[in-house]
Order: C-alpha cells, then sequence, then structure tokens
C-alpha cells in the first residue's frame, strides 16, 4: 500500500496540517533466485541440478524446429497445429538470444554485437501473448518456469544461473512477471519485457528492441502492434520471430508473411507428423478430437477456412516419397504453370510452375517439383525452372497465357516465356473436347487424389499447404493461395501432350546432361574436357 505523510507546521497546540505527500510504492518484486538456487543445491545433485534449472542445454529440437531458429530472415514465423512445440521453440529462441548461448547446431542469427546506441544493457527482449493469462501461463511458463512454485523459477528455458535479481512483477495482475533481468554469457547484462495484445499500441512504443516474440497471431486484438514493433527494431537491426496456429485464417499478419516470402520474410510450417514427440500410434486419436472444420488447422498449421475444404482426402494419403531417379525412361513429364500479372507488384499474386510425371500404365500423376515466386520478373522464373533437369518438357499454359505481357513489344505470355527458352505448348492448355472449365479441373484432381492417381512429394511443403488450405466461399472455389494447385490443374489439362525424357538417372537423363563436345574442324566432334577427337 502506498504511505502517506503530512507536515505539520506551527508551535504550541495549533499544529498546520499541509497537504499529503504521496509516495510512491517500491516496485513488487517476484522470487529471490539466489535462495532458490541456494536451496537447490543443497538438495539436488549436479546432474539433477543441470536438469532441471538449466533446461536449455538439453534442448533437442525437431527437424522443424531446427529448419525455424536458422532461418536468417529479419521477420520470420513458425507457424504449426495445437501441442507440437512451436512455443517451446519460441521460448528456446527468446532463451538462446538473451543469455548469449548458442548450441552447435545454431545457425541462425546471432546477438552477439550489441547495436551502437547508449543504454546499460546489452540485449533487449520483448515476448508477449493474447492476453496476460495466456502470457503468464505460456511464454513467462516457457521462459521462467512456474515462478507460483516455491522450486520454480528457473525451471524454464533460462537457466537459473543467469537469473540476476528478482524478478519486477506487473501491477494488477497475479503472478505476471514485467521484466527480469539476465547475464549473458558474454558477460553483460540482457533485459527480457513481457507485454500482453490487451494492452495499446502505445504499450509497444518507446524503447529501441533487439528481439521480440509474439506467440500467436496479433491481428485479432489490435493489427497496428505489429508495424510498432517492427518500428522499435530500426536503430538495433534487430528481429522479430512469431510462433502461432492460424485460426484467424488469413489474416494480415499471415498475408504479409505470405505475400514477402523470401529473404525478408521466411516460415515454417510444422505439421503433426513433424512432431516427433507425439507417437505415431495417437494420431489418429489426436485427430479424431478436433471437428472437420478445425482438424487440418489444429493439426498441421493450415489456415483456418471459411465454409469447408475443396479436398476433403486427408494430406497424407496424397504424398510420395519416391526418388524421380527411379523413374522408367517411358513415364512422360510435362510442366504446368499459372502466370503472375501484376509483375513487381506487391499485390500481384505469384508465379507457379509444377513439374508433373505420368506413369501411363497405372495413369498415376507424381509431382515432383513446384516453383513458386512472388515479385520476381520472368527471366528469373525461367532461371529457377531452368535449375531442373528436367526443364525441356513440354510446358502448358493457361487461356490467360495469350494476353499481353510486354508493353514494348506486344509480345504476349507465351511469347515472352517461350523466347526465354522454355518449350512452350503451341496453344494455351484445354480438356480433350475443349473445354477449361475451372471446376471440371478441381473435379479432375479430386478424383485422382481420391483414387490415389495424383501424389505430391512430400517434401514440397508449399503445394502441399495449398491443397489443406485451398476452400470454397458461398459454394465456389476461393481463387486465393492456389498458385501450384492452378499450376497442377492446368498440368494435368494437358497431360496428354506429356513426352518421355528420361528422369534423374536414366539413360536419356545422361544423354542430355553429359559430356559436352564442340564442333571442331571437318565436323569433327571434340571433347571439351581431354581437347581428344570423340572417335579416337
Amino acid at each position: 500500500m502506498s504511505k502517506q505523510q503530512q507536515t505539520e507546521t506551527g508551535g504550541g497546540g495549533n499544529r498546520y496540517r499541509g497537504p499529503a505527500v504521496i509516495v510512491p510504492d517500491d516496485p513488487e518484486e517476484g522470487p529471490d533466485p539466489t535462495s532458490v538456487r541456494r536451496h537447490a543445491k543443497k538438495m539436488l545433485t549436479n546432474v539433477e541440478y543441470l536438469r532441471k534449472y538449466r533446461r536449455l542445454g538439453f534442448y533437442k529440437p525437431h527437424p522443424k524446429q531446427v529448419e525455424f531458429h536458422n532461418l536468417l530472415a529479419v521477420e520470420k514465423s513458425l507457424r504449426a497445429g495445437n501441442q507440437l512445440g512451436k512455443s517451446h521453440a519460441g521460448g528456446a529462441q527468446m532463451a538462446m538470444d538473451a543469455i548469449a548461448w548458442w548450441p552447435d547446431w545454431y545457425k541462425g542469427h546471432r546477438f552477439d554485437k550489441p547495436p551502437t546506441i547508449e543504454r546499460s544493457y546489452e540485449f533487449l527482449g520483448w515476448a508477449a501473448c493474447t492476453t496476460s493469462v495466456t502470457t503468464r501461463d505460456g511464454v513467462q511458463m516457457k521462459l521462467l518456469g512456474d515462478i507460483r512454485q516455491a522450486d520454480g523459477l528457473g525451471t524454464g528455458l533460462i537457466p537459473l544461473d543467469n537469473i540476476v535479481g528478482r524478478p519486477t512483477m506487473a501491477r494488477g495482475i497475479s503472478d505476471f512477471v514485467d521484466t527480469i533481468t539476465l547475464r549473458r554469457e558474454s558477460g553483460g547484462r540482457a533485459l527480457i519485457r513481457l507485454k500482453t495484445y490487451e494492452m495499446d499500441r502505445r504499450a509497444f512504443q518507446g524503447e529501441p528492441v533487439d528481439e521480440i516474440w509474439l506467440d500467436e497471431d496479433v491481428s485479432r486484438d489490435n493489427d497496428m502492434i505489429y508495424g510498432e514493433c517492427l518500428a522499435r527494431l530500426a536503430a538495433t537491426r534487430g528481429r522479430i520471430f512469431l510462433t502461432l496456429t492460424p485460426l484467424l485464417g488469413l489474416s494480415p499478419i499471415r498475408k504479409r508473411f505470405k505475400e514477402r516470402a523470401g529473404k525478408e520474410c521466411a516460415e515454417v510450417l510444422m505439421g503433426l507428423d513433424d512432431a516427433l514427440h507425439i507417437p505415431k500410434e495417437q494420431h489418429a486419436e489426436i485427430l479424431a478430437r478436433y471437428s472437420e472444420s478445425e482438424r487440418q488447422t489444429r493439426a498441421y498449421g493450415a489456415d483456418m477456412q471459411g465454409e469447408g475444404a475443396v479436398f476433403t482426402i486427408p494430406v497424407e494419403a496424397i504424398k510420395y516419397d519416391r526418388d524421380p531417379a527411379s523413374f522408367p525412361d517411358y513415364w512422360r513429364w510435362i510442366w504446368g504453370c499459372d502466370f503472375s500479372h501484376g509483375g513487381m507488384s506487391a499485390s500481384a499474386h505469384p508465379f507457379a510452375a509444377a513439374l508433373l510425371c505420368h506413369d501411363p500404365n497405372n495413369d498415376v500423376v507424381y509431382v515432383v517439383h513446384a516453383v513458386r515466386l512472388h515479385r520476381a520478373l520472368p527471366a528469373l522464373h525461367v532461371q529457377a525452372i531452368k535449375a531442373n533437369p528436367c526443364w525441356e518438357a513440354p510446358f502448358a499454359f493457361p487461356h490467360d497465357g495469350n494476353r499481353g505481357a510486354d508493353l514494348a513489344t506486344g509480345a504476349n505470355f507465351r511469347e515472352v516465356y517461350r523466347k526465354l527458352g522454355l518449350n512452350m505448348r503451341p496453344s494455351h492448355a484445354t480438356f480433350s473436347d475443349g473445354s477449361i472449365a475451372l471446376e471440371a479441373g478441381i473435379a479432375e484432381m479430386e478424383s485422382r487424389f481420391a483414387s490415389g492417381r495424383l501424389k505430391i512429394a512430400s517434401h514440397l511443403s508449399e503445394a502441399l499447404d495449398e491443397y489443406i488450405g485451398y476452400h470454397r466461399i458461398n459454394g465456389l472455389s476461393h481463387k486465393v493461395d492456389d498458385d501450384l494447385l492452378s499450376a497442377i490443374r492446368i498440368g494435368l489439362m494437358d497431360l496428354r501432350y506429356a513426352k518421355p525424357l528420361g528422369g534423374p538417372g536414366s539413360n536419356a537423363f545422361h544423354q542430355r546432361n553429359g559430356p559436352q563436345m564442340a564442333r571442331g574442324v571437318a565436323g569433327v566432334d571434340w571433347d571439351i574436357f581431354s581437347g581428344r577427337a570423340f572417335d579416337q
């Protein structure tokens, strides 16, 4: 309680009581780490102490978590289903960066050089979640442990030995930490402040910050908070990362990461099959707990959809892991594409291309490779396609390929890509009867998925993500974030024009990609490496 002092003046029995002077309370403090440490070292062996109070040293991330940690983008996101380890990875990331300790496998950004600004500490981190309760029971618990327990401080991912002094507690919220001070392995000091999305955007203004962790999508509460967070990183050249299950659907934050994917923003998708701490025999039971409308989001991290999924076959049923090098020479290859008409505009949808291989004996189509590029010119599209050894396959394109693409020459999309070296089909893709109906293409894909005659390589996460998220609104398929699916559909429409090429490992492949010969004197072929005539 605040203390009130009154000033008394005058002599004798007449005393004048002046105005009250309010003396501020001392900040409320949390548990004492020194006391916890002293008691623990008396009661525990050294190994027991390390396992309980230095959990970060025993952190063994799953491959998807490692991929997230090693991203170098300024803005990065780990999108995942519920209880798959996204918040645990977020806590580990903040803990490692705050105390300046990184394991040998870590290849991500390191905060080992303090920014050139005047302040008394080397590192400042913010961590926030939706409400004070979710921040306390989620983010705070991951970082510090359960501070309500006598021996709980330091049982989170921040080691007890790195906690300096008592945490400063927030006013009016039970057991909610406001600020924690840490000792870095480099010898300096670090601060971490906890916040909630319930706070006004002004609570996210002010001091420059090195790293910000947002646990769950901030768009529901105030999407302007994200802009304030980005502004806090300007002076420090800091980083921001999110860990979320996209229950808000394609929110402003989700759109930002989709549209800016690349060097600026990067994302890792982690589904139930990637959570190695959950036994596979429990997967069916977990999936059964969720309603059909939420299953793909809560189990696989797909954006929550409106009326329902277009494709109902479980995503695991459409994956394959076969090496394309094992495909027979007579199997037929074709590319399908979806053009981008917005050029370098931020609002333009991406260019997409998918490489299909058709097993004619069993009528099974394998999606072998996929390219999706946002805000890139045709030359870069073609460069990415030519990086695949089967780039010479026939290239099917949609009917809008006959539209003008080059204002200077008047050339259409087909002509532009043909001049850049792709094996463009003479005319746009159609079904055998000449039709191009969208719903007919979707029906063909659904039929093939259901019968096992259309498979997508398990490593093509972007294509699988589109498959999971493709949905209908007012009974119609929602033509947003379906770029690779559209490319696959176009390839299927022109599947009858696919050609045998021989994939990697085949004789035809080695003939196309084998030793290069130079045409010499009198039409003699010369090996450019040995300098000898080919017939010698």
